[in-house]
């Protein structure tokens, strides 16, 4: 084998993250032998099964001085459960049994509360979240965390589990793809795991979490990660690039695109011109997404939602706070329609799932429409949910259209209903065509899913409770909501910027973090210290009208269940609601 990517642990059980799919399938249309793998869903496996959870137990057990006795019940519990709360978030059906999803949930949350604690206070691990306290202090940290067996349980797993199938099959060179910050410890891990123990084998990393720190990606010493390139933003061409290079010496290193290399001193340098190759989607193979390598049974969903990214980039990407689509240097291109319908035809023959999860960051209304007219002509019956903009082109004609094709729910980055602070975020949606277009969607049986940023520096109380009371007011519209607070991220125009928006940058005291810690001086706006309890009370108030606000399978919304409850009944399609 060529080329092996992986996806290292911690992410999402219900579904692989789409960057897999899509380089494999491209590489291989290159001529490459490649495979895909999502360790990840092997690792939950592993210590979400009874055998780990028992061992675990008895670990506890044999310590009673250090466990509250109330972990130990917890404990029992979830060994006697895990299996059937795993079976029963993969039975059709649970989408629409509210009370089953919790339960199943709350038991595999229940069965992390076992694993951490199980760790005597060196770290913490759950079904989305593994983390050392004070490993990212700085780059010594962070050595002496992923070394150490009693702060890194995925040292020993992924030495039995991981090196033995890559000894098995043997691949010239090996990818590590991270999506989330959760994956960025195992993943290191197994970077410096597969070097020890096959020093032959080439190593490439990359992925949306390590683009998001690409600010520190020049001190990473080689010794703490011990890759032999990192390729950020768009992997296709950068990939299929540095393969030739690394494996069968073609090509110029400083010709990779979107690549940094090992450096003279140790550190990673970037290598060729600094400006950005970014993959033209009609260029890429039909399909853009392949099976190969992947196990859709092992994952907890009751059909698989396929994670299809139709378009790249936001066709917007001016928000001052946002350093999404490729950190705001990505340009925003979609697959042609002819290419997209093979790509769907292709997916639901290998799969026999007829759930489709775009995984884009803005769709422009008239190319989505585009789709949708093509899907109905077609005769695709399929189901589907996206991440779109609150944009006034989301007219009630167009979303008579998208519900035809299938569309069953729609997630929007609503930010604020706060005029003022929606043009300070120089966010280009208004309250009053949001309310519009999530009345239209709800009426025509498509749910909709709502963001919303609290603490924006400028944001004042008055500003913050007009937000709250728009949400009471369409609580009816609104299905999933979510509340995140305001972060500073590197690569957004504030972080480049930050003295324009009221903000003085403090030293940062970590490593690889994907924000920067600030004093807010505007006088209006609310401090920092502040937010967890400006957040949680707002939580607090807002349940009685989103009684499933925190809920653990609504959490993520686009992840975890709240895709397949939303495609769970089909819903009857009524006339659109007028205006427009």
């Amino acid at each position: 084998m060529d080329f092996l990517l992986i996806s290292p642990p911690v992410a999402n059980f219900g579904q692989a993250t789409a960057g897999l799919s899509v380089l494999t399938s491209y590489l291989c249309s290159r001529g490459w032998e490649a495979s895909q793998w999502d360790l990840a869903i092997d690792a939950f496996h592993h210590f979400h099964s009874p055998e780990t959870l028992e061992a675990t137990r008895a670990l506890l057990s044999s310590q009673p001085d250090k466990v509250d006795a109330r972990v130990l019940e917890v404990a029992e519990r979830v060994v006697r459960d895990i299996d059937e709360a795993k079976d029963a978030l993969r039975t059709p059906g649970v989408e629409t049994d509210q009370a089953r999803m919790k339960w199943a949930f709350e038991t595999i949350n229940d069965a992390g509360i076992v694993l951490t604690a199980a760790s005597f206070g060196q770290y913490e691990h759950d079904f989305r979240h593994f983390g050392v306290d004070e490993a990212f202090r700085n780059f010594k940290t962070l050595d002496e965390a992923l070394d150490d067996p009693a702060r890194n349980p995925y040292l020993a797993y992924l030495e039995e589990y991981a090196l033995e199938r890559i000894e098995r099959e043997q691949p010239a060179a090996v990818g590590i793809s991270m999506t989330y910050f959760s994956q960025v410890m195992p993943g290191f891990t197994l970077a410096r795991l597969i070097k020890r123990r096959f020093p032959e084998i080439r190593l490439v990393a990359g992925g949306s979490y390590l683009t998001a720190v690409e600010h520190d990606l020049e001190r990473v010493p080689h010794k703490v990660f011990p890759v032999d390139a990192v390729i950020l933003h768009d992997g296709e061409a950068g990939l299929d690039q540095w393969l030739k290079h690394a494996l069968r010496g073609e090509g110029q290193p400083d010709a990779i695109a979107n690549c940094y290399l090992r450096g003279p001193t140790e550190t990673f340098t970037r290598s060729g011109e600094r400006s950005l190759h970014h993959t033209d989607l009609d260029d890429l193979p039909v399909p853009m997404w392949t099976l190969d390598g992947l196990q859709l049974d092992k994952y907890l969903v009751p059909q698989y939602p396929i994670p299809l990214p139709l378009s790249r980039g936001c066709y917007w990407g001016r928000c001052a706070f946002c350093n999404i689509s490729c950190q705001t240097v990505a340009t925003y291109r979609t697959r042609p329609i002819e290419k997209a319908i093979a790509d769907i035809k292709i997916a639901l023959e290998q799969t026999g799932s007829n759930w489709f999860d775009f995984p884009v960051d803005s769709f422009r209304p008239k190319e989505l429409r585009e789709l949708a007219d093509a899907i109905v002509a077609e005769g695709l019956e399929i189901e589907w949910g996206a991440e779109v903009l609150l944009d006034p082109g989301f007219k009630d004609d167009l979303i008579v259209a998208l519900a035809r094709s299938g569309c069953r729910t729609l997630r929007f980055g609503l930010e604020s209903a706060s005029v003022e602070t929606l043009k300070a975020m120089n966010k280009p949606t208004r309250p009053k065509h949001a309310a519009r277009i999530l009345r239209a969607c709800k009426a025509n049986g498509i749910q909709t899913a709502v963001m919303l940023i609290a603490g924006f520096p400028t944001e004042t109380q008055r500003q913050l409770t007009e937000t709250f009371d728009y949400l009471v007011e369409n609580c009816d519209v609104i299905d999933y909501l979510t509340i995140h607070q305001y972060s500073l991220v590197p690569g957004s125009p504030m972080a480049q910027d930050p003295a324009k928006f009221g903000l003085y940058l403090l030293d940062q005291d970590a490593v690889l973090w994907t924000s920067m810690p600030f004093v807010n001086t505007n006088p209006v706006g609310m401090k920092s210290e502040d937010l967890p309890d400006v957040v949680k009370a707002m939580k607090e108030g807002l349940r009685e009208h989103y009684p499933e606000l925190g809920e653990l399978w609504t959490v993520a919304i686009g992840g975890w269940m709240t895709f397949p409850a939303a495609c769970g009944v089909r819903r009857r399609l009524v006339h659109p609601v007028s205006g427009g």
